[in-house]
């Protein structure tokens, strides 16, 4: 699979926060994704650092449309 940027939504108390990140890899319910920046993931002070990767839920991530201009470099 090629790398595929995706926003990453976690929802907290205090509300919810996007990241961009990319996609890696998939499981039939999971996608592995690494950080571009310091993210946090669920749970208590849980957070990935640029380039680390992990699994989060399909439910998580909202892949990013690209238009094909961008994609060709034009």
């Amino acid at each position: 699979m090629e790398s595929e940027r995706a926003s990453l939504t976690v929802v907290g108390r205090a509300g919810t926060t996007s990241t961009e990140v990319l996609i890696v890899g998939e499981t039939p319910k999971r996608y592995r994704i690494r950080a571009l920046t310091r993210t946090r993931l669920g749970g208590r002070d849980r957070w990935l650092e640029a380039g680390e990767e992990a699994l989060v839920p399909r439910a998580a991530v909202r892949q990013l449309v690209v238009p094909e201009e961008v994609r060709r470099g034009e």
